[in-house]
């Protein structure tokens, strides 16, 4: 079968069953242990798969660095723990790439410029809806999340980031109408662009993460909503690449998962490698602890529960919930 999806980019699923002369169903058999091994990604195109060949699986005992894609936060301190479990255990060195939006650090897991990614749960439920090449190992931090507003400014503009927990937050804030139905809504790609929008009054409503709410306070920003308000129990949580082997991928899983168990019970112990790979003050971060919860678990229902507050229909729910590994 991967001899004849060589053949070109996409190739449609209806083509293998002929060529080959087996079953449809056996063909979809054998898809979806070759999507586990991150060796292909299925498509759909109107009412049929297109199936696209990957790279080959990244040999596990060729890797010593993963690449593990973040958004620039206070979030996730307990990465320090992570790194040190997974370079005692594994030999593995985890390597933070911080990026300014949820956008560019998923995407960059999709085309394997990260191996991981601590991205929000709703960007990772949608770009596995299309790709597929990745699976959700792990849960993490939420909280950490205001809906601001500053009553002197006469116009009716939120800022926000685009396909985001923030984003999340702004939908069923509407919903609940504890934000106006008819706001116009703008999406910054950086925090930079949502300080200078701010400093030039442009801004009525920023929904936010820690530190960036704390800088906008100091503008004469006031609270009015949080995001755990909203009873949404993931933030960012921890998705692996397909071309990571799958034993593998459960032993970070595991470490990942004792590491945060860890990490809570005396996180001022681990500031300092994160600080230091983020460029984030190390009294910044101490001030973000009080701001998250860590949630070190993937519960199925939770995440049908979070999916559906999404008010997610296309597609259907239960094809995307298989993100998460199981």
């Amino acid at each position: 079968m991967l001899e004849i999806l060589k053949i070109g980019d996409y190739v449609p699923q209806s083509h293998l069953h002929k060529s080959l002369k087996i079953s449809r169903s056996r063909v979809s058999e054998i898809l979806s242990e070759l999507e586990r091994e991150g060796l292909v990604t299925r498509i759909k195109m109107g009412n049929q798969y297109l199936i696209k060949l990957l790279d080959s699986p990244i040999k596990e005992e060729k890797l010593r660095d993963l690449k593990i894609g973040i958004v620039w936060s206070s979030e996730y301190p307990f990465l320090s723990t992570f790194a040190k479990r997974v370079k005692e255990k594994l030999n593995i060195i985890i390597t933070p790439i911080v990026f300014t939006n949820s956008i560019q650090a998923t995407k960059a897991l999709v085309l394997r410029d990260v191996d991981l990614a601590l991205t929000p749960t709703i960007t990772q439920l949608y770009f596995y809806a299309i790709f597929k090449n990745f699976k959700i190992i792990g849960g993490g931090a939420y909280g950490g999340c205001k809906v601001l507003v500053k009553d002197s400014i006469p116009l009716n503009n939120l800022y926000s980031s685009e396909l985001s927990t923030m984003d999340l937050v702004r939908f069923l804030a509407i919903r609940e109408k504890i934000l106006p139905q008819n706001l116009n809504t703008w999406y910054f790609r950086n925090p930079g662009e949502l300080i200078n929008a701010s400093s030039r009054g442009l801004v009525k409503y920023a929904i936010v993460w820690h530190p960036i709410y704390k800088k906008l306070e100091s503008y004469g920003y006031r609270e009015l909503l949080r995001g755990e308000e909203l009873e949404l129990q993931y933030c960012c949580t921890l998705a692996a690449s397909n071309s990571i082997p799958i034993d593998l991928r459960k032993s970070l899983a595991e470490l990942y998962r004792s590491s945060l168990e860890e990490y809570v019970k005396a996180p001022e112990n681990w500031m300092d490698w994160y600080a230091i790979r983020t460029g984030i003050p190390r009294d910044v971060l101490m001030n973000g602890v009080k701001e998250y919860k860590i949630n070190p678990y993937l519960d199925e229902n939770q995440i049908i529960n979070y999916a559906s507050k999404a008010s997610i229909k296309i597609p259907d729910v239960n094809s995307i919930v298989s993100a998460a590994l199981n």
